[in-house]
Order: structure tokens, then sequence, then C-alpha cells
């Protein structure tokens, strides 16, 4: 699988384009620190992605019988961004490394099997 790094200077632009691609993929997040690594237990669909003053903040919408209930996650201090492909060049995980080298990974539902 292929990995892309998307400069400082692109993210905004090129976050709008990824939610617009994105919106509505099952996703869910994994966290590595130095501590370990932890993984969300309930997945939810994903809306959109965006970065100010180095915050990135992430939709997604848990869908219930009764309609949706809106989950905002907030990564801080990001100072990297990169997109990693599954085998049909889909966008499979987008990957945010903080100030620590801590790393925040997104990870969507993959268009060629199904498996997230």
């Amino acid at each position: 699988m292929d990995k892309k790094i998307i400069a400082p200077d692109e993210w905004n632009e090129y976050l709008a384009d990824f939610s617009t691609r994105n919106r509505g993929r099952r996703a869910r997040f994994e966290a590595f620190s130095r501590d370990g690594v932890r993984e969300e237990d309930e997945e939810a669909v994903f809306d959109r992605v965006s970065v100010s003053n180095g915050m990135a903040t992430v939709t997604r919408n848990v869908i219930k019988a009764d309609g949706e209930t809106p989950i905002i996650d907030e990564i801080p201090d990001v100072h990297g961004i990169s997109i990693q492909y599954d085998s049909d060049n889909s966008e499979n995980t987008m990957e945010f490394m903080d100030t620590n080298g801590d790393m925040t990974v997104l990870h969507f539902e993959s268009l060629v099997d199904g498996d997230s």
C-alpha cells in the first residue's frame, strides 16, 4: 500500500476534498503512543475533517434507529498528516502525527473487501 504525506500548506484544500470523497464511509480510530495501542470499539460514519491552529477536528455520526448522533473528535498538536491507500488506490487510513510523535489513525472501511 502506498502512503502520501500531505504538506501543511495543502491541508485545508486536501481535507475539504477528502471529506467530500469519503463522506458516508464507516470509520474508527486507532491511537498509537508510547503507552501502547488503543482501538475504538464503536464504528461511526465519517462526515468531515478539518484542521485549524494545529487542531484536527473529525466529525462522524453514529447511526441508530431513532436517527444520527454526531461524534466530534479533536486531535491536538497535529504536526503531520498522511494518507495510506488500499490496493484499489482508495483512501484507507488518515494518520495524524502530533508533536510528541504519537499517531492517531482514522481507519476507513475498505472499498475492496469491506474490512475496517
